[in-house]
């Protein structure tokens, strides 16, 4: 990210909003630095409803959509000893 930043264009697509990508990216100054860098310029498109692919499996018949509430915290599972 760091060699193309303000040189060429990234399109990224995420399930999650901003605020709660410190989930899955643990190091906070790293989380900050990336999403300084991915939001500076960027066109920010946030959309709602469900997914074109989700919509046509249901229409097939094949996959059962789960719903999980809008912005809720995961439960977190211990690891195991």
């Amino acid at each position: 990210m760091a060699a193309a930043y303000e040189r060429r264009s990234l399109g990224l697509a995420s399930h999650w909003p901003f605020n709660e990508w410190g989930r899955f990216l643990p190091d906070h100054a790293t989380t900050v630095s990336m999403l300084d860098r991915l939001l500076h310029h960027a066109a920010v498109v946030v959309t709602e409803g469900e997914s074109f692919r989700m919509r046509e499996a249901k229409a097939r018949g094949g996959l059962t959509p789960v719903r999980r509430p809008r912005h809720t915290p995961r439960e977190e599972v211990p690891a195991e000893d």
